[in-house]
């Protein structure tokens, strides 16, 4: 999920930004955007960004590609014509699209000069992805590509967290592959193979071996949901939401005598060895056997699976402390694109998990990496809008 905490010295950063604007608007879309940012930091100074009209708001209704029907608000500058657009994907939150940093950030890119669309997912409120929400990104994008105000060349994909990996999955769709222009995400997984790893057994791979990586409950939380929500069996369904009912993957001891294990099916019986398995080794074979008995589930919502297929350039933002996703996944993702100039890496010290944190402002810390990092964090964001207004578009090389 996108986050914010008071963060003076960002603030105080980018409202230097946010006066350049005002006073060198033609210095672009990318810097404009590093202005913007500001907007989503509790206690910020404002900048001259606020004195461009407020962008106009309104909330489209569309049917997805699975039949479903879901609201997206759409954020248009006042003078939008022929501009560059941004489908832009929250993480897993409660709040959907109504999440308050989310609006701030729609409003300030708004305000910047791009139209933006912010889609509902099926069933956030519930911690839970479905397949079924990549029709939905598909479907938001097409929308998004037919309005009057949006040149439909210059349209891609802002995503952050799990909302990242779902928004390059979708945008390596064949309906839309050779038409997405950008793809930028914040702490996305590449794998979902290694989230699964990283609640079960606290690892992460490294190399050849694991090393210990602690995710926040919150990761656990989701991909329970998740992965029990595609049990087609309900009895089956209700019996692992309870065992499985604490905030880390030890079955409820007391839960278990209520229920028959030699009841479950295939699928269940498969999650269940998972969820309770503690060897980092044992994941591969045991995601292997879910998958035989749940075709397609796992690979409908993994970057992984469809990362040959995209043709978007992507950039990737990470910071090497997330508690969410470990830093590794967005190395892989480089790494499997080729890296440069196809995809473009930032690995910071700033950002944690897509929030910002109040740094230390000792001398050591601020020369160190705050500064360094701050630099890093405007340049990714300059260089990645600055290219989607240019209109990128499928990768050459």
């Amino acid at each position: 999920m996108i986050g914010a905490r008071t963060f003076m010295g960002f603030g105080l950063t980018l409202a230097l930004l946010g006066f350049v604007v005002g006073v060198r608007d033609e210095l672009g879309p990318g810097l404009r955007t590093a202005s913007a940012l500001a907007s989503v930091i509790p206690g910020s100074p404002p900048t001259l960004l606020t004195l461009r009209p407020p962008p106009r708001v309104t909330t489209l209704a569309y049917t997805t590609r699975d039949g479903y029907e879901l609201l997206a608000d759409l954020y248009e500058p006042s003078d939008a014509s022929n501009s560059p657009a941004i489908v832009l994907v929250n993480g897993v939150v409660p709040e959907g699209r109504d999440y308050q940093v989310l609006v701030d950030f729609a409003d300030g890119l708004a305000r910047t000069g791009f139209v933006v669309l912010v889609p509902d997912a099926l069933d956030y409120p519930n911690y839970r992805v479905f397949p079924e929400d990549i029709g939905v990104l598909v479907r938001g994008f097409q929308a998004l590509q037919s309005r009057p105000s949006v040149d439909p060349d210059r349209v891609g994909f802002i995503g952050f967290s799990m909302g990242g990996s779902l928004a390059m999955v979708a945008a390596a769709d064949p309906e839309i592959a050779d038409q997405v222009a950008l793809v930028a995400t914040i702490g996305a997984y590449y794998a979902l193979d290694a989230m699964l790893r990283a609640v079960t057994t606290s690892t992460v791979q490294a190399g050849n071996g694991f090393e210990p990586y602690e995710p926040d409950s919150y990761v656990w939380l989701v991909t329970r949901n998740t992965l029990l929500s595609a049990i087609p069996d309900e009895f089956d369904q209700e019996a692992l939401f309870h065992l499985f009912s604490l905030q880390t993957p030890e079955p409820d001891p007391e839960e278990l005598p209520k229920w028959d294990l030699g009841r479950l099916g295939a699928p269940a019986r498969g999650v269940y060895e998972l969820f309770t398995n503690r060897d980092p080794a044992a994941v591969t074979p045991l995601m292997d056997h879910v998958r035989s008995t749940l075709p397609g589930v796992l690979e409908s919502i993994s970057p992984d699976a469809h990362i040959s297929r995209l043709q978007a350039p992507v950039a990737l933002l990470h910071d090497r402390g997330d508690l969410y996703v470990p830093a590794q996944e967005s190395l892989r993702i480089f790494d499997r694109l080729g890296g440069e100039p196809r995809a473009q890496l930032a690995v910071l010290d700033v950002i944690q998990h897509a929030q910002l944190s109040a740094p230390d402002l000792s001398p050591p810390v601020l020369l160190g990496s705050f500064l360094p990092g701050m630099w890093a964090l405007w340049h990714f964001t300059y260089d990645a809008l600055s290219r989607l207004s240019g209109g990128s578009h499928a990768y050459q090389a």
